[in-house]
């Protein structure tokens, strides 16, 4: 894994001061999948995810500057999510989907491509018997500064798909 470099959380919530668009969530065979957009994409300014009539991360999903351990996610050192991810979850390609951010992929660079073939199932729609259950750390996450985690959705501690 690259140390030398700030690596991104693949999956990031809107509301981080660095959000870029990663992809867009679209209905495939019943289940929601990720299409990953072409190029780094910024937010606007004036961005009103309120203005979607649905929770952004329903329809988006979103990358950002990865807080280690200022998250809710970070366990022994690691993302826990993206440890649990590959895990718990089967893949759902057979080759790594084209990614504008797998450069600086937190999940790739701790995980490699095992994640890359899990990535585009992962989003904020989805039944809570099917969300990734990432395991607690004995001395909990270490939190300077208060980003928001894509844990504090559904219910604390626990990432979904």
């Amino acid at each position: 894994m690259k140390t030398d470099q700030q690596l991104d959380c693949p999956s990031a919530p809107h509301q981080h001061p660095e959000a870029r668009l990663l992809g867009v969530v679209l209905e495939e065979a019943g289940e929601a999948r990720v299409a990953y957009v072409e190029k780094d994409t910024a937010l606007p300014e004036d961005f009103d995810p309120g203005s979607l009539g649905i929770d952004p991360g329903h329809a988006l999903r979103f990358a950002a500057p990865c807080a280690n351990r200022g998250c809710g996610q970070w366990r022994d050192g690691a993302c826990g999510l993206g440890k649990a991810i590959i895990e718990q979850l089967a893949p759902v390609v057979d080759v790594a989907p084209a990614c504008t951010l797998r450069q600086t992929c937190r999940w790739y660079a701790e995980n490699g491509k095992a994640s890359c073939l899990r990535c585009p199932q992962i989003t904020t729609r989805v039944h809570p018997s099917k969300a990734v259950r990432v395991p607690r750390s004995f001395y909990g996450p270490q939190r300077p500064n208060p980003i928001p985690s894509p844990a504090s959705g559904p219910a604390r501690g626990e990432a979904v798909l």
